[in-house]
């Protein structure tokens, strides 16, 4: 059976079969007037990209049934998690400590904070530190230059290769921002890291 553009995009997105995701878009579609079968109908990955910056409330709902529809009922608890968080929705707000997911120079940047609450929520572990001693392993997120100040780099954590899931593997830290509406460099960047940039800065990544 052939799908949309737009449900094929998202099935590859989050990792299921598209005969889900279409099922999922049904079933959203009758339940929530906001949400249409055609925001999904033959769009261009850019369309897409744009639906997730402008409805991304939709894309979760239709998201989190696909999951649920494909017998992955935590990944599907965990899409959520992660749209909750990187939306700044889901309370009480989760108070990151000095030291935890990033060096204490850094944890005052807003883009950092914001990437560690999402990584978070998505139960991926973060490194914590000292600033000179690491006292627990996980990921680490630095911000880029002054150049480019939306972008981000991370660390992965050591034992990520062994994580299962939407968020497992070393993919699964670009899966989680990129289903929180950040750009991702599907790359990695020298020494191992991951590169994503703010969704504020998603249309102009480097700025001249």
């Amino acid at each position: 059976m052939s799908y949309s553009r737009g449900v094929q995009t998202l099935a590859d997105h989050i990792g299921v079969d598209p005969a889900h995701v279409a099922r999922a878009l049904r079933v959203a579609s009758h339940a929530h007037a906001a949400i249409r079968a055609s925001h999904f109908s033959h769009m261009t990955d850019e369309q897409f990209r744009r639906l997730m910056g402008s409805d991304r409330h939709a894309v979760a709902v239709v998201a989190n049934l696909a999951m649920r529809f494909a017998g992955r009922i935590e990944d599907a608890l965990l899409l959520m998690d992660v749209y909750h968080a990187s939306e700044g929705i889901k309370a009480p707000r989760l108070v990151i400590r000095e030291g935890v997911g990033t060096l204490p120079e850094y944890h005052g940047h807003p883009h950092v904070q914001q990437a560690i609450r999402i990584l978070q929520a998505a139960d991926l572990p973060p490194i914590v530190t000292d600033g000179t001693h690491e006292l627990r392993p996980g990921f680490q997120v630095m911000p880029g230059c002054d150049d480019f100040p939306g972008w981000i780099f991370i660390a992965p954590d050591p034992e990520c290769d062994d994580r299962q899931g939407f968020a497992g593997g070393r993919l699964g830290y670009l899966a989680v921002l990129r289903f929180a509406g950040w750009g991702v460099i599907t790359e990695p960047m020298p020494q191992g890291l991951w590169a994503a940039v703010h969704p504020d800065y998603r249309n102009n990544p480097f700025p001249s």
